[in-house]
């Protein structure tokens, strides 16, 4: 993990369903906590919304609508990029003709 003196990755502590994880090398210490905070907040809705009282359900659950959001961001991001493809080639056209 970035910041530390010694260069070793340092273990950031987050809490997840309850339970404390000591994470790891995965960017800096805010951005752990931001992951950590952004599951805990879908997990808290997902239980308000269910009533689940089983972690794993709450888990499994979280997991499929962060899954689910990702995905819609990937299809969101994809059909932006074939726009943006789309009108450059139509520029690029429109310049190489002297337009």
């Amino acid at each position: 993990m970035d910041g530390s003196p010694d260069g070793q990755a340092e273990a950031v502590k987050v809490r997840l369903f309850g339970r404390e994880y000591r994470i790891k090398g995965h960017g800096n210490r805010k951005y752990v906590e931001d992951l950590a905070d952004f599951i805990n907040r879908a997990a808290d809705e997902i239980q308000h919304n269910t009533n689940t009282v089983s972690t794993l359900d709450l888990v499994i659950l979280t997991l499929l609508n962060v899954t689910d959001e990702l995905f819609r961001c990937r299809q969101v991001k994809d059909a932006t990029l074939e726009k943006l493809e789309e009108k450059t080639k139509k520029l690029i056209k429109a310049i190489d003709r002297g337009v």
